[in-house]
Parts: structure tokens; C-alpha cells; sequence
């Protein structure tokens, strides 16, 4: 196997497999979240995916040969969970009983940011 295709796996497939999740749990019907939806959970949830999403996609960013800065880097990304963050709320807005919500993406957005500065933090 060759060291793109190790790349690949290592980093990239994680990232693939967390956004996929994600949306597999937005495709959700709103009645079976009406407990979750009404308690301090929804917020923590929301943080707590994209932030694992930030914290995925920059390890996979940091360890391609790209030619950016890690300034660049986390700019990229932060932009890229955002946006994959506003995706997700607007593809809700076809899911029954859901609906686009700008606090949640919000709260996606800063834990994608928190996840990433975090990461770029330990290592």
C-alpha cells in the first residue's frame, strides 16, 4: 500500500466516517428526539460532534505535504466544519419535524474552532 493511500485511511476516512455519522443522526425524524431537543443536551451535542469534526479534519490537513502555513491550516478548516456545519442544518429543513436552527450552527461552528485550536494546541 502506498504512503497516500496509508495517508487516506489513517486521516482521511476518519473524517469521512465522522461527517457521515453526522448526518446519519440530522436524517433523524424530530419525534424521536423531542426529549433530547428540550433538554441542555441538543447544545452539548452539537458542540461535542464538531468539535470532534475540527479536531479530525485538521489532524488530516497537518498531515498531507501541503504547502500552507498551520495559520492557513486552521483557517481552512475552521471554515470547512462551518460550512459542513450550515450544510447540516439546512439539509434538516427535509427532515420531518426538524428544522435549520442558527444557534445550533453556532454552537457547531465553536466546536469545530475550539476542537482545532485544542489540537493544534497539543500537538
Amino acid at each position: 500500500m502506498g504512503k497516500n493511500n496509508r495517508i487516506f485511511l489513517k486521516f482521511w476516512v476518519p473524517v469521512i466516517a465522522w461527517g457521515a455519522l453526522i448526518s446519519a443522526s440530522s436524517s433523524i425524524p424530530g419525534k424521536y428526539l423531542e426529549p433530547l431537543h428540550a433538554s441542555a443536551i441538543a447544545p452539548i451535542a452539537h458542540f461535542s460532534e464538531y468539535f470532534i469534526l475540527g479536531i479530525l479534519l485538521i489532524r488530516a490537513f497537518m498531515a498531507m505535504p501541503l504547502n500552507f502555513s498551520l495559520t492557513k491550516l486552521v483557517i481552512l478548516s475552521i471554515i470547512i466544519t462551518s460550512l459542513y456545519g450550515g450544510i447540516d442544518e439546512w439539509h434538516q429543513h427535509f427532515v420531518p419535524q426538524r428544522c435549520p436552527d442558527v444557534l445550533d450552527f453556532l454552537v457547531d461552528s465553536i466546536g469545530a474552532a475550539a476542537g482545532i485550536l485544542l489540537y493544534i494546541k497539543i500537538v
